[in-house]
């Protein structure tokens, strides 16, 4: 049998499951930080983008949505090699390259926009494995099952990858995975080698299954809470996932990712808990409104309890290394190195080779290597100046804009999309102060989970001929 002749819920039930198979082995390979992981992982990706064209997306707005992604992708790659290009005497090329080209022996460097056109070129199976993983999730959602069945796998995924995790950190808390751990020993980081990118990465797991709690609350009644047969024992079993989640993101004690994570859960649960929270009968009236009100403060109060609960140790740690933190002059080294370089940038990934030119020796030091900026925004500035900012509005303007029809619009899914904007608050925000979403591992992860949030959104204008088995209790 090949693939024609599979039913077209079969391919896409397949293709679900190699996303999620080439995600794992994206988290599980360092996050893909090294070039030879990354150039596998965007292999992988690719080969289902190319897979995900014998199941094409019916859905009109769907569709819309993932040829907005590819064309975006295709426009960045188009300026990434325009930046390589050789441009001889043209203004935009650098000078550098041309007078290092006539001093060794006509080297064959030629002027170029990028500054480093090696880099340039390596980077762009960075850039392009979310873009590529997010289509490909879109291509797998075509119904609201279908939706749950990649959102459920990618709560599952992150809830047992952070329970690995927290188990080597007891256990082997010097392994890296297979190897000795070289970098930031007492943290927790998985098979992350940063513990601000894998705060990020957990961060994001948190918020996908704490929309699977909150949509079993709204399922189940009160008074059926204990059967444990039924919606009560997802429940509890939600419940522990989130707070593996949480324990995984406290012990890496990640200033920024506790920061960022607490704002979104915030701001999920808010906005979850603002309608009825179970199925259960209540009183109509203005009793009914206070009781919402006094659940929906209820369920804050528990978020805020927990962060103050297990934070203490990284509140502890941002005041004692607070007036250490050298990223913030390297904030104003980067915006100096955009200054100078802001039409064009100075090339996709060139960041590790421009930085040294404007490093203020004075706060940064003159010891280790900067790979990328601590602000993907910076980075992107600079590796693409003007055109980085046309990119980025159209990405939240997307986003942002299918994400908020979603809330307003669906009711029994309506925690999906919630999440969506919960997960888009934190990346945001912890990406103005670290690289999490630089690195491949995070990056995709996050455009999955956003794949599946963009499809319930755009699933349904309302409730009308919504389905019974809508609700995430049982794989579809």
């Amino acid at each position: 049998m090949t693939a024609a002749t599979l039913a077209p819920e079969t391919r896409r039930l397949w293709l679900s499951r190699a996303l999620l198979a080439t995600l794992a082995a994206t988290v599980l390979a360092h996050g893909g930080v090294s070039t030879v992981e990354l150039d596998f992982a965007a292999l992988g990706f690719a080969f289902l983008a190319l897979l995900a064209i014998a199941v094409p997306v019916s859905a009109p707005r769907l569709a819309r949505f993932q040829a907005l992604a590819l064309l975006l992708l295709a426009a960045l790659l188009a300026l990434a090699l325009w930046q390589v290009m050789p441009l001889d005497a043209s203004p935009l090329a650098r000078p550098t390259w041309t007078t290092l080209g006539e001093t060794i022996a006509k080297a064959s460097s030629r002027g170029s926009i990028s500054v480093a056109p090696g880099l340039t070129l390596a980077a762009a199976p960075d850039l392009a494995a979310p873009f590529l993983a997010f289509a490909v999730g879109l291509a797998c959602c075509q119904s609201d099952a279908e939706a749950l069945r990649l959102w459920r796998g990618l709560a599952y995924f992150g809830a047992a990858y952070a329970a690995f995790a927290v188990f080597q950190e007891v256990f082997w808390p010097d392994q890296l995975l297979f190897e000795p751990k070289r970098f930031y020993l007492g943290d927790l980081t998985g098979s992350f080698v940063n513990r601000n990118t894998a705060g990020t990465f957990f961060g994001i797991a948190l918020l996908l299954n704490l929309a699977l709690l909150f949509a079993d609350l709204r399922a189940v009644r009160l008074e059926r809470l204990g059967d444990w047969s039924g919606r009560g024992a997802a429940l509890f079993l939600h419940l522990f996932a989130v707070l593996d989640c949480a324990a995984a993101l406290f012990l890496t004690r990640s200033r920024g990712a506790i920061g960022a994570t607490l704002v979104a859960t915030l701001v999920a649960t808010a906005m979850m808990s603002a309608r009825k929270l179970t199925s259960g009968r209540q009183r109509e009236g203005a009793f009914a409104g206070r009781r919402r009100a006094a659940v929906a403060l209820a369920a804050l109060a528990l978020v805020v309890g927990l962060f103050v609960l297990f934070a203490g140790r990284s509140e502890h740690r941002a005041q004692a290394l607070a007036s250490e933190d050298t990223r913030w002059c390297v904030f104003n080294s980067t915006v100096a190195a955009i200054a100078d370089r802001w039409p064009f940038g100075a090339g996709l990934g060139a960041f590790p080779d421009v930085f040294p030119a404007y490093r203020n020796a004075d706060c940064a030091g003159v010891y280790g290597v900067w790979d990328h900026a601590h602000d993907v925004f910076l980075e992107g500035l600079l590796g693409f100046g003007l055109p980085f900012v046309g990119a980025a509005a159209v990405v939240y303007a997307a986003l942002g804009a299918a994400l908020v029809f979603g809330v307003r619009a669906r009711r029994r899914l309506r925690f999906a999309p919630v999440a969506g904007l919960a997960a888009l608050v934190l990346v945001t925000l912890h990406g103005t102060v670290d690289f999490s979403l630089q690195i491949p591992g995070v990056a995709v992860y996050f455009a999955a989970a956003m794949a599946a949030a963009v499809a319930v959104a755009l699933g349904r204008a309302g409730e009308d001929g919504v389905a019974r088995n809508e609700l995430p209790n049982r794989a579809a």
